[in-house]
This record gives structure tokens, C-alpha cells and sequence, in this order.
């Protein structure tokens, strides 16, 4: 082999080890910075999760907060929320851990009721034996009723058009609502159908009270997002999103709308 390709190829494993040194050394940067972001995560679910513990006064425990579950740095936000404004009646889409949150600051309010809509037998079960333990179930008023079709406007459904099922809670559940200060969208699940959450707001829009909120749970899902922008357009609400765990946006009445 001459000198010269020697050194070439010299070049060439120089070159090449450079490169792979390069790539790990970006790789091992990108790790940390990884997992810096889910440290930091972590700690913010912990630190929401302590002063949510601080704050509640029932006796037992929360069910698990992972999974399925609302995020530690909603309930905390819901909790604030509710014992600050004094809602004289919360509805909510999807029932767990923010009824025991949202009921236990009525409680301490002395003041108001939910009205938890669910469609599972088996999670609604779950919550009325966590709300009847907690002595909470006085303040909330469970009910359940498996999903039925909805005909009414649907941001998955075009004008004219038939496409996939759009199901929905019966509307039965709905029928003695007036006045709702609070709107609490967590369910259906999303496998549903497209958007889902969708009918929650046309379902009870002519309900609301004036200063009514409605507070949407996962909007770091596109689908979710997509409804409050809907909501936002379709009722005259403007939207403010809250950069939480899985994402929260809070709609209210614009300004100098009915």
C-alpha cells in the first residue's frame, strides 16, 4: 500500500471516528436535556400534588392520579377555583378524582352542588364508593347512563354528510340543569369518535350562567384543542390555555356578550 493511500484512509477512520464522537456526544446532550424536561415535569406534578393534599380535607385518599386521570396541577387549579368563586352549581363530562376535588371544595364552601355525568357503570360505581367513603356524596349527585347517538351540531360531522357514529350522554341527564356556573369537559373518552367532547357545550349552551366557565381537560390532544377553538368561534368565548401536564383551556363569554 503506497503512502499515499495510507493516509487516506488514515483520513478517512479519523473522519469517521470524529463523526461517531460527535453524534454520541449530541446524543448524550439530547438525553439530558430529556430527561431534565421530565425531571422538571415530575417535580411540578409533586409540588401541585403536595399543596392539593394541604388543601383537601377528606380523611382517605385520592384514586390514582396517572393514566386516565386528571393531572395533580388541574385539581389543584379546580380546587382554587371552586373555593374562591363559589359556584352554586358545577356540571361535569367524566367522573374520578376531580368530583372528590371539586366536591370537597364545596364542602369547605358550605355551598353549592356538582352534578357528575357519567357513562361506565363500572368508573361510576368506582366514584359513588370513593364520594360515599369520603362522606362527600351529599354534594354531588351521580348519574349514569351509557352513551346514545347525537344529532345535534358536531364539529366531526360536516353539514349533510354521514360519517362515523357521534354518541353522546343521554340527554335525559341534562334536563333539570339550569344555571351552571361551572363546566367540567374530561369525558367521554376520545376513542369515541372524532371530537368527542364536542356536544358538551352545545349541549347545555342555553344553561349557562352568565359568567359561566367551561374548563376543558387534555388539550394537549389536537382534537381537544380543536373544540375550545370551535367553542371559542361558534359562542362568542374566548379561550385561555394553561400549560399543565395534559394541557387545560378555560372558556368564558366574551366580553359584552350575553
Amino acid at each position: 500500500m503506497s503512502d499515499e493511500s495510507h493516509n487516506n484512509i488514515s483520513a478517512q477512520l479519523k473522519a469517521l471516528e470524529e463523526s461517531l464522537l460527535g453524534a454520541g456526544q449530541e446524543h448524550a446532550k439530547k438525553a439530558t436535556r430529556d430527561l431534565l424536561v421530565v425531571q422538571n415535569r415530575l417535580y411540578a406534578q409533586l409540588e401541585s400534588l403536595s399543596w392539593l393534599q394541604r388543601r383537601l380535607k377528606i380523611p382517605g385518599r385520592l384514586p390514582r392520579l396517572r393514566g386516565w386521570a386528571t393531572s395533580p396541577d388541574v385539581l389543584l387549579h379546580l380546587h382554587e377555583h371552586v373555593m374562591a368563586v363559589k359556584p352554586r352549581l358545577v356540571v361535569e363530562f367524566g367522573s374520578g378524582a376531580s368530583s372528590l376535588v371539586i366536591a370537597d371544595a364545596l364542602r369547605q364552601n358550605s355551598f353549592g352542588k356538582l352534578v357528575s355525568i357519567e357513562h361506565s357503570d363500572h368508573y361510576g360505581g368506582l366514584t359513588r364508593e370513593a364520594l360515599r367513603r369520603e362522606h362527600l356524596d351529599t354534594w354531588v349527585g351521580l348519574r349514569i347512563g351509557e352513551l346514545e347517538p347525537w344529532t345535534g351540531q358536531h364539529l366531526g360531522r360536516q353539514e349533510g354528510q354521514e360519517g362515523e357514529a357521534m354518541n353522546w350522554y343521554p340527554s335525559r341527564l341534562l334536563t333539570d340543569l339550569e344555571g351552571i356556573d361551572m363546566l367540567v369537559v374530561d369525558g367521554p373518552p376520545g376513542a369515541t369518535c372524532q371530537y368527542a367532547r364536542y356536544p358538551a357545550l352545545p349541549a347545555v349552551a342555553d344553561r349557562l350562567s352568565t359568567d359561566a366557565t367551561i374548563w376543558m381537560d387534555d388539550t394537549i390532544r389536537q382534537d381537544e384543542k380543536d373544540i375550545c377553538e370551535s367553542w371559542s368561534k361558534d359562542f362568542a368565548m374566548t379561550t385561555e390555555y394553561f400549560d399543565y401536564e395534559e394541557g387545560l383551556g378555560i372558556l368564558r363569554r366574551s366580553a359584552g356578550k350575553g
